[in-house]
């Protein structure tokens, strides 16, 4: 019961990021009519063909974020005795970044970026706790999948220290664009080059600058960043695959590579601006499944191989 609860909780925690973001990319104007002119057409009023959906999105977010509250709550009180150590830790980080959230949620919207990056950022790790709570169960990390792939797994790569590598380049994009939406940028490249001057502004990644006033060049220099460390996000999804191939899981490694691929065409087709709403949106949906796809994969062939160096120890 406790791994199903996990996983509907990291379901609806992916659903309120998806929902949010696709409310904050409608009320900047992301796909209006006459885009990218009339981006950040307005901050409080999206435009009138997209307010019903926004409308929807917004009930979905709050029925999504009032379900996971009690989830979480369940969660403490039916698992916490059964729990190992990290799951533990885990459960007790999924309650204090859902009482953030929570407290969060009364400050947004806000001008300052801060608060949408803490936003972001707590729903990433928020599902990414969940995904590690549902996969770190005991029959996970020391049951028959471990017997089974013992002598593999034992002579397998470290596979956490490059899941947490590549969790904290996922965090790095989402924050530069974070700040590309903020700064009014999205549009800044409406084609895959990019072309035009460019240049990086280390003022223009301030959480606490006040958005807007960027010029082109600098506009275009933060997508640069963001596909710099989207590129390296890419390189270590690669590197976690290798290792989850080694036990075995063809499958599951080529799907993780496929869904790296896609976020970067997500993020190449906002660019190109043929639906950039819907792009968007995907973008951020798709990195909370993927935060939660790599803590999940942590937290299944971490234990997996911990397991069988026990076994071979013991042996």
């Amino acid at each position: 019961m406790i791994r199903w609860l996990a996983v509907v909780a990291c379901v609806l925690t992916v659903c309120i990021t998806g929902s949010s973001a696709f409310i904050r990319h409608a009320q900047a104007g992301v796909g209006c009519p006459t885009w990218p002119a009339c981006e950040r057409a307005s901050t409080s009023a999206p435009a009138e063909s997209a307010a019903p959906a926004v409308r929807a999105a917004r009930a979905l977010h709050r029925v999504s974020a009032m379900v996971v509250g009690v989830l979480v709550l369940l969660l403490a009180v039916f698992g916490w005795s059964s729990a190992s150590a990290g799951t533990r830790a885990a459960l007790a980080f999924a309650l204090a970044d859902t009482l953030f959230l929570a407290w969060l949620g009364r400050l947004t919207p806000h001008p300052i970026p801060l608060v949408t990056i803490g936003n972001l950022l707590g729903g990433l790790a928020l599902a990414a706790s969940f995904a590690w709570i549902a996969a770190a169960r005991p029959r996970f990390a020391a049951g028959r999948d471990a017997s089974a792939n013992a002598p593999r797994a034992a002579a397998a790569a470290p596979i956490v220290p490059v899941v947490l590598f590549a969790l904290l380049l996922l965090a790095a994009a989402a924050w530069v664009g974070t700040m590309i939406g903020a700064h009014d940028a999205i549009g800044a490249c409406t084609g895959g080059a990019c072309a035009g001057d460019w240049r990086f502004d280390a003022a223009a990644l301030d959480p606490l600058r006040a958005p807007g006033g960027l010029d082109a060049a600098s506009a275009r220099g933060l997508h640069w960043v963001h596909r710099a460390i989207g590129a390296a996000f890419v390189v270590a999804a690669f590197g976690v695959a290798v290792r989850v191939r080694a036990y075995g899981r063809t499958g599951l490694a080529t799907l993780l590579v496929a869904a790296a691929l896609a976020q970067v065409a997500l993020g190449a087709g906002t660019a190109l601006g043929t639906d950039p709403l819907a792009t968007a949106t995907a973008h951020n949906l798709l990195a909370a499944l993927l935060a939660a796809a790599l803590a999940a994969i942590a937290g299944t062939f971490g234990g997996q191989r911990a397991a069988a160096a026990l076994r071979t120890s013991a042996a």
